[in-house]
């Protein structure tokens, strides 16, 4: 009787099994080396520059209006006496009644300001998503494109949004107008963005 050798034993396959938990442990470890000796965490990082602003204070009511020039009592002498008060009355040249004529660029400068006044109202709009409303401001500009005196001669918003909004066109220089001072009056319309 010749006996025939027993057959081989079959291999269960652990061969893909042992591969792939090799490569398990190969990017576990790579993950751990990344997490422990990659960038170093950041400590305290800086925040940005906060650029300086030099704001004007805001005024809850507007500032007085000007005195009437005095009137001299003599009819012969009355348009002198009344031109003279008017012209020595100080304020740079922005009491009295302003006969000057406006700079072409005023009117586009002008809705430029308006454009900005509305970030004064976007701020507001995050509060309540329903706020619109109208503005207007009245402006004298001085003979030389100061602003004399800015003043809301409508509000139908929040007052901190009017003084937002007095707060640009009183901070702003505008184009000499030739002449003497001039009044403006700027009409604003604020609604949400569609």
């Amino acid at each position: 009787m010749t006996s025939t050798p027993p057959p081989p034993p079959k291999h269960g396959g652990s061969g893909p099994f042992i591969a792939a938990a090799i490569v398990m442990l190969l990017l576990m470890g790579g993950l751990i080396y990344w997490k422990i000796g990659g960038d170093p965490p950041k400590q305290n990082p800086t925040p940005p520059p906060v650029a300086a602003t030099t704001a004007k204070p805001l005024l809850d009511e507007p500032p007085p209006p000007p005195p009437p020039p005095e009137e001299v009592k003599d009819a012969g002498a009355d348009t002198k006496q009344v031109k003279k008060a008017v012209a020595s009355t100080g304020g740079g040249g922005c009491s009295g009644e302003c006969k000057g004529e406006p700079p072409a660029s005023l009117r586009s400068i002008l809705a430029g300001r308006g454009a900005q006044a509305r970030r004064c109202y976007e701020r507001a709009l995050m509060q309540n998503s329903m706020l619109q409303g109208r503005m207007q401001v009245s402006l004298r500009i001085g003979p030389t494109g100061s602003v004399c005196s800015a003043n809301l001669t409508q509000n139908e918003l929040d007052p901190g949004i009017g003084n937002c909004v007095l707060g640009i066109f009183r901070s702003s220089t505008f184009p000499a107008p030739t002449g003497g001072c001039v009044d403006a009056n700027v009409p604003l319309r604020f609604e949400p963005k569609k």
